[in-house]
């Protein structure tokens, strides 16, 4: 994921006019609590990142959303992998 990341830093020192929001989701597999918890972690941990490399907090938001917004069937292994997932939403402020 660190190629994709290092893209997204890319960016945003390239547009400085851009902000960011993070979303992190999970499948639904395992424990609702559980599942919102690492969604977060994904979301902060991509969060800490762009923040390590320079780009300014203010510019970044993120939240998890746990099970909540699948955009794959649940009910296949490769729709829960697509579940599996963190997005980035450029934004003009």
């Amino acid at each position: 994921s660190y190629p994709v990341l290092d893209e997204v830093v890319s960016v945003m020192n390239q547009y400085s006019e851009y902000s960011l929001n993070i979303s992190g989701h999970t499948d639904n597999v395992g424990d609702d609590k559980l599942n919102q918890n690492l969604s977060e972690r994904r979301a902060k941990r991509c969060y800490d990142y762009l923040v390590s490399k320079g780009i300014a907090a203010a510019r970044i938001a993120y939240a998890g959303y746990g099970e909540t917004k699948p955009v794959g069937d649940n009910k296949t292994a490769a729709g829960r992998e697509q579940n599996r997932r963190v997005e980035f939403e450029l934004y003009v402020k």
